[in-house]
């Protein structure tokens, strides 16, 4: 598997979720010392380094701390650091004296440093430079006299704390030899990595005696399990079934139609989210460059009608890209996508010079409006989602097909062969407004993430201006920015839903990325 490929399925493939609250309620439970919790994953880990690795990266805060984490309520506390301070140009942590590596070694401000400057260069760290590639450069300095980690950007950025704060920290054993921690780990986290699967399962062991966890979390309260196995599944039907038997205590799901009925046992909390996440396909020869085209196609769609199938009728039309409980989300789409008109749709096909051919099928200089919608064969929700859209474009004249794949066919498609017009997926990784620019602009795969080679003037010009201004008071001009795509009809957001996580005798709360917060896991008692 190449190394960015977990990246750009990244866009398509996982949902943005916030949640605040956990699997199960408090109450008067009682809770079970020293036992083991089963997570099913989607996807393979192929190596669990976070520089090396984007899908490790998504799971890292088992095994590694950074300087501040995010809580679901988007309010920023205490890790490896115990006080920060930030400008738009730079920001200075003090380190806990207390935080040891996995090893046992003190970790120091340098070593902090040190792992932070060691993420900005692609040969050595490809896939926490990936994640880096819109951050402004920057140099980290320490001193480890004051505890103290420096950080000074060459040129402005919002989010500062919030971004690289939250870059997992590999102690300096993981970074001077990489590829011996791809299957053990070298970090200062709740937990360690100790039984490696190819295919899994992965089995991690808590650490005992930490106490640095997001806010002053530790490891030594009850009902923290002593282990983790993380098992791969990658359908949620045979989660469900696994759960259902006793086999597995969570998983989670952005296609809950997919699965059956629990069973009582089985507590479900649902996130707020995004479905129907698309962008179009702008590269040379491709029909969607055209402007015309993409709001022709996007006018011939009702958005009540696309939200109600993507949903089972359980969600609403998408009010941003982002999804609702993000930090800086708002209604980016509601005024700025075209209005559903079908007499307007074909008048934009008109004058984009596509007249209905002898068949009804529109043709351009002998050539036929011919579209392909790629999506992926295990989510129902998707499948449906596509379906309907390819049978309101046929009613306008275009010869619409749909290819539901796996995911690794997704990714070849996308990144590779570039022979699709419309990507669609399910939503936008990662928790903050500048997350999606990647996506959004710049170089396509595989040099860059930007699989659908948008190039939105208006956009650029708007993340700049929002990038010079400190966090919060970035939020309005970043949302200009991703209207700036809707208006466009760069990308396509279907409807708001909820995601779910499964639990069975735990309970636990969920992060910003969708991944359960390690140190938040409780395990209760039969």
């Amino acid at each position: 598997m190449k190394r960015e490929q977990p990246i750009v399925a990244a866009f398509f493939l996982t949902l943005l979720v916030v949640a605040g609250c956990g699997a199960g309620e408090p109450g008067d439970v009682r809770l079970a010392d020293g036992g083991t919790f089963r997570q099913v994953l989607g996807l393979e880990i192929p190596n669990f380094h976070p520089y090396r690795d984007q899908v490790a990266a998504v799971y890292s805060t088992l095994l590694y701390d950074s300087l501040v984490n995010v809580t679901p309520e988007n309010k920023v506390v205490s890790g490896l650091a115990g006080k920060w301070s930030a400008t738009t140009t730079s920001a200075e942590f003090t380190l806990r004296d207390d935080v040891t590596c996995s090893d046992g070694t003190p970790l120091r401000a340098a070593d902090v440093a040190n792992a932070l400057n060691h993420q900005r260069d692609p040969a050595l760290a490809p896939a926490a430079a990936a994640a880096l590639a819109t951050v402004p450069s920057f140099t980290a300095d320490a001193d480890d006299v004051t505890r103290t980690v420096k950080i000074r950007m060459a040129a402005p950025y919002s989010f500062i704390v919030r971004l690289l704060g939250t870059r997992p920290i590999v102690c300096p054993k993981g970074i001077a030899a990489p590829a011996d921690f791809e299957k053990v780990s070298a970090g200062t986290g709740p937990y360690v990595l100790t039984g490696y699967t190819s295919g899994g399962p992965y089995r991690l062991e808590v650490r005992k005696g930490y106490h640095w966890g997001p806010d002053g979390a530790r490891t030594d309260e009850p009902g923290v399990p002593a282990a983790i196995v993380l098992s791969v599944v990658p359908t949620p039907a045979t989660a469900a079934n696994q759960l259902i038997a006793g086999d597995v205590d969570a998983f989670y799901t952005p296609d809950p139609d997919s699965v059956r009925a629990p069973g009582p046992e089985v507590t479900k909390v649902e996130v707020p989210a995004v479905t129907g996440m698309a962008s179009f396909n702008q590269r040379p020869g491709r029909v969607t460059g055209d402007p015309l085209v993409r709001r022709a196609l996007l006018a011939a769609v009702d958005p009540g009608q696309a939200a109600a199938v993507a949903t089972g009728g359980k969600g609403r039309p998408a009010r941003g890209v982002m999804a609702p409980a993000a930090f800086c989300s708002g209604d980016t789409v509601s005024a700025n996508r075209p209005a559903h008109d079908t007499a307007e749709a074909a008048r934009l096909l008109d004058q984009a010079g596509w007249v209905p051919g002898a068949d009804g099928v529109r043709v351009r200089d002998g050539k036929r409006l011919r579209l392909k919608i790629v999506t992926f064969a295990t989510s129902a929700q998707l499948r449906a989602t596509a379906e309907f859209l390819a049978g309101e474009w046929k009613k306008l004249g275009a010869d619409t097909v749909v290819e539901e794949v796996t995911v690794m066919a997704f990714i070849t498609v996308t990144q590779q062969s570039g022979d699709w017009e419309l990507a669609l997926g399910a939503g936008v990784t990662g928790s903050l407004p500048s997350d999606a620019v990647p996506f959004f602009s710049g170089p396509i795969p595989p040099r860059g993430r930007n699989a659908g080679a948008i190039d939105n003037a208006e956009y650029l010009r708007l993340i700049g201006q929002a990038s010079a201004l400190p966090d919060e008071a970035s939020c309005p001009v970043w949302q200009q920015a991703e209207a700036a795509l809707v208006k466009r009809a760069d990308v396509v957001a279907v409807a708001e839903t909820t995601a779910i996580w499964f639990a069975r005798k735990t309970r636990f709360q969920v992060a910003a990325d969708t991944t359960i917060v390690p140190t938040s896991i409780r395990l209760i008692r039969g």
